[in-house]
C-alpha cells in the first residue's frame, strides 16, 4: 500500500493530472466565451436551473473553466484550482445523470463547439467521474511547477 501511495502521489503524477484536466478544461472553456449565447442554450436544455439563471450560468462558467484550468496548468493554487475543477465536474455529473434519468436527449455541451452533435450519454458521466479522481490526486498530493517561496528571515 505504501508503495502505490509513493507512486500516486509522486509530482510528476501530480503534474500529468494538473496538465491533463486543466488543458481539457483551457481546450473547452475558451471556445465557450466566444458564444455564450449558445452555451447557455445548452444549460437550459438540462432544464435544472430557473431561466433566469441561464444566462449567467452561461456566462460565467467558461470563464470559471477557464481561469481554473489555467490556475491549474501554471500550479497558481493548484489545490484551490482542482477544488474548483471537482466541483464542476461533480456539477456536470449530477446534472448529467438527472438529465439521463429522466430521459432527456440533449447534447452534452462538453467540448462545446468542437463536438457540436455529443449527445449526453453515461459515458461521459464515468468520464467526469474519471476527471474528478484526477482532481482528487491533486488535492491530496499538491506539486506546482513554481518554484517554492523563500520566507524572510524572523531575526
Amino acid at each position: 500500500m505504501t508503495r502505490v501511495r509513493s507512486i500516486v502521489g509522486h509530482p510528476a503524477v501530480g503534474a500529468v493530472c494538473r496538465l491533463v484536466v486543466g488543458g481539457i478544461f483551457i481546450f473547452t472553456g475558451y471556445p465557450k466565451l466566444l458564444r455564450p449565447d449558445d452555451v447557455a442554450r445548452l444549460v437550459y436544455g438540462y432544464r435544472i436551473l430557473h431561466v433566469d439563471m441561464v444566462n449567467l450560468v452561461g456566462i460565467t462558467m467558461p470563464w470559471l473553466e477557464l481561469v481554473a484550468g489555467l490556475f491549474l496548468v501554471i500550479g497558481i493554487i493548484p489545490r484551490s484550482s482542482a477544488l474548483v475543477i471537482a466541483g464542476m465536474l461533480g456539477m456536470f455529473i449530477g446534472a448529467g445523470s438527472l438529465a439521463l434519468m429522466r430521459g432527456l436527449e440533449i447534447e452534452c455541451g462538453c467540448f462545446f463547439p468542437f463536438m457540436g452533435d455529443s449527445k449526453l450519454g453515461w459515458d461521459l458521466v464515468v468520464r467526469d467521474a474519471i476527471l474528478v479522481l484526477l482532481m482528487l490526486q491533486v488535492l491530496i498530493w499538491p506539486s506546482t511547477f513554481l518554484p517554492a517561496r523563500r520566507r524572510a528571515a524572523v531575526r
